[in-house]
């Protein structure tokens, strides 16, 4: 098993180096102010292969989080994400990882992918959620040995960990962020507005509604 692992991470950091370095998560702020963006980028997020989608299959609201494994305020959105799919039964809620705090953010990325790729996006949240409650940084280790506790296959995570799938995966969706213009986690996109900032649960739901008119 350690020998499992510790191949797991070279492959992980050695796949990392185009990704970016560092970029500032968003500070706090008492509401971003939304910005229309194309339809066609929506659409285009939600055709991610990484895209996982949550909540109403077709719901009548779609909102996504773009978000990274060490964003205080992702942390934040995490911890209000099953209390806003309760509230919200026909919202759709789509998470998109942006691995954009570092190497250690890439390496968790890159295993937390693996995991969505074999167990899809029911298992997928039950691990998003255990990451987030992790304090201090969360890196590929980290991440392994939380998909060990839920019960994850590590061999068979490491070779979609270690795929040039999962590598692609992370680019698209860096392009895709980039065209949004998100330099920042979290980012969401409502309906047809984009928000850069972290939102409070009484915020996002108040989104919602606009996004319904």
């Amino acid at each position: 098993m350690i020998l499992s692992r510790r191949t797991l991470l070279a492959g992980l950091a050695a796949s990392s180096a185009s990704v970016p370095a560092f970029t500032r998560s968003a500070s706090a702020q008492p509401a971003p102010e939304g910005q229309l963006v194309p339809i066609e980028l929506v659409e285009d997020t939600m055709a991610l292969n990484a895209a996982v989608k949550l909540g109403h299959q077709h719901g009548d609201v779609i909102m996504i989080e773009y978000f990274d494994y060490n964003c205080p305020w992702c942390r934040k959105s995490a911890a209000d994400l099953p209390a806003l799919l309760k509230a919200e039964p026909d919202l759709t809620y789509v998470l998109v990882n942006f691995a954009v705090l570092g190497i250690p953010s890439v390496t968790a990325t890159k295993a937390a992918l693996a995991y969505f790729q074999l167990y899809g996006p029911e298992a997928y949240l039950a691990l998003h959620l255990a990451l987030f409650r992790l304090k201090g940084a969360v890196d590929g280790e980290r991440a392994l040995k939380e998909i060990e506790r839920l019960g994850g296959d590590l061999k068979r995570l490491e070779e979609a960990a270690n795929s040039e799938r999962t590598t692609q995966w992370m680019k698209d969706a860096f392009k895709l962020g980039d065209s949004l213009g998100f330099s920042a986690t979290p980012s969401f996109l409502v309906g047809t507005e984009s928000y850069v900032g972290g939102m409070t649960l009484a915020q996002k739901r108040e989104a919602i509604a606009r996004a319904r008119g």
